[in-house]
C-alpha cells in the first residue's frame, strides 16, 4: 500500500506512518505512481489541500494526530511517544462520525474489563498528561486559599485558534462564556484559571491575559468582585495539571483534554463545547451541539475507547509499538530525566 504524505511534519514522521498502516510512505508532491491512500495532519486547515487531492482522486484520507500521551515538551523537539490514527475522521471533530466513537461504542458494548480499569490507575498514579515538563508536583508550592478541594474551580484556558475548539462547535467567545458561568455558578469558590502549556512557554497566545481578564471584570459584578477578593488566581506556574484537577472539585472547559482527565481525578466537568469525551453521559454537557451518535458510555469505556484502541504508543527508535503500560512508564522516565536536568541548570 502506498500512502501519499501531505506535509513535511508527516514526512518526519514517516517511520510511524509505515509501523502504523503498515504501507509504504511516499511524498505527495512527488508521487507520481499509484496511490492507495493519502495522509495528513488531521483536519487542520493545513491539511485541506491533501483531503481536497483525496477526494479529487477518490483516494481514502487518513488523519494522524498527536496522542493524548505526547511528549514532554510541545513543539517540534520530540518525536511524539502515542499518536492517533483516524480513517474516518478525527477525534476532535465532533461535527461528523469519527473512529475514537466507534472504539468508545464498541468498548461499552463489550463492558468493563479489569485491564482497563489498571490502566486508568496507573495513568492517576503517574499524573502525566499530553504534555508533561511541569515542574510543580505538589499543593505545598502553591499558595491556594483553602484546603478544601470543594471550594476550589479549575477553568481550563486554550490556545487561540486550536482546531480542536471549532470543532467541538465552539468559538473564542465560549471561553467568555465559559469563565462568566464558572464565577456565577460557584460564589465565594477560589477560580484558578490555567494557562495552556503552549502559552506559557511563549508559543501561542491564549484566550485569558491579566490586563484581559481586568477588562471582562469591568463588563461582569461577579468577575470584578472575585477579582477584587482575590479568589481570582491566573495559574501561568508550571504546575503539574493533576495537582491543580486533585485540588478542585469542578473542571470548567471548552474542548481541552485536561476536561476528561478531570474525570479520571474524580472532578465534575463543565465542557462549553463537545471534546472526544462529551455526550457520553460522564460531563455537564453546556453546549448546544446536538450529538445524537453519541449514546450513554462509562467513563471506563471512554478511556479504553480512546487511550487504548484508538491511539498507538511508538518506540520510534526500535520501529516497534508500545502498550499503554510501557508508554506510562517510559514517558515517565523521560519527565525524571527532564527535572532532573532542569534541577542541575537552575542550581548553576
Amino acid at each position: 500500500m502506498n500512502i501519499g504524505l501531505a506535509t513535511s511534519g508527516l514526512w518526519r514522521l514517516r517511520d510511524a506512518v509505515e509501523l502504523l498502516t503498515d504501507g509504504e510512505a511516499c511524498k505527495l508532491a512527488y508521487w507520481g505512481g499509484q496511490l492507495d491512500a493519502i495522509a495528513g495532519w488531521g483536519h487542520k486547515p493545513t491539511a485541506a489541500k491533501a483531503r481536497q487531492k483525496a477526494r479529487k482522486l477518490k483516494k481514502p484520507y487518513v488523519a494522524f494526530e498527536d496522542g493524548f500521551l505526547r511528549s514532554i515538551l510541545p513543539g517540534d523537539s520530540e518525536m511524539p511517544l502515542g499518536m492517533v490514527m483516524d480513517r474516518t475522521g478525527i477525534y476532535y471533530d465532533a461535527s461528523r462520525p469519527s473512529d475514537v466513537e466507534t472504539c468508545i461504542n464498541r468498548r461499552q458494548s463489550i463492558g468493563s474489563e479489569m485491564s482497563v480499569i489498571r490502566a486508568m490507575e496507573h495513568l492517576r498514579a503517574s499524573r502525566l498528561s499530553k504534555y508533561n515538563y511541569a515542574l510543580i508536583d505538589n499543593l505545598g508550592k502553591i499558595d491556594l486559599l483553602s484546603s478544601d478541594r470543594k471550594e476550589r474551580v479549575l477553568v481550563v484556558d486554550q490556545t487561540a485558534g486550536d482546531a480542536s475548539i471549532i470543532g467541538a462547535g465552539a468559538t473564542a467567545e465560549s471561553f467568555d462564556v465559559m469563565l462568566a458561568a464558572a464565577v456565577s455558578e460557584n460564589p465565594g469558590s477560589e477560580i484558578l484559571l490555567r494557562v495552556h502549556p503552549e502559552t506559557m512557554l511563549g508559543q501561542k497566545l491564549g484566550h485569558f491575559s491579566l490586563d484581559r481578564l481586568v477588562s471582562l471584570a469591568k463588563k461582569n459584578s461577579e468577575l470584578e468582585r472575585c477579582h477584587l477578593e482575590g479568589r481570582l488566581r491566573f495559574m501561568s506556574e508550571p504546575v503539574n495539571p493533576w495537582v491543580l484537577l486533585e485540588a478542585c472539585a469542578k473542571v470548567y472547559c471548552v474542548s481541552s483534554q485536561l476536561g476528561f482527565e478531570g474525570v479520571l481525578a474524580g472532578c465534575e466537568v463543565h465542557c462549553f463545547g463537545t471534546p472526544f469525551y462529551g455526550g457520553w453521559g460522564i460531563t455537564c454537557d453546556r453546549s448546544a451541539t446536538q450529538m445524537s451518535r453519541r449514546k450513554t458510555a462509562t467513563v471506563e469505556a471512554v478511556f479504553a475507547g480512546a487511550y487504548i484502541d484508538y491511539s498507538f504508543y511508538i518506540d520510534h527508535e526500535s520501529k516497534s509499538l508500545m502498550n499503554i503500560h510501557e508508554a506510562i512508564d517510559v514517558l515517565s522516565q523521560r519527565r525524571k530525566s527532564f527535572q532532573t536536568a532542569q534541577k542541575l541548570i537552575s542550581d548553576v
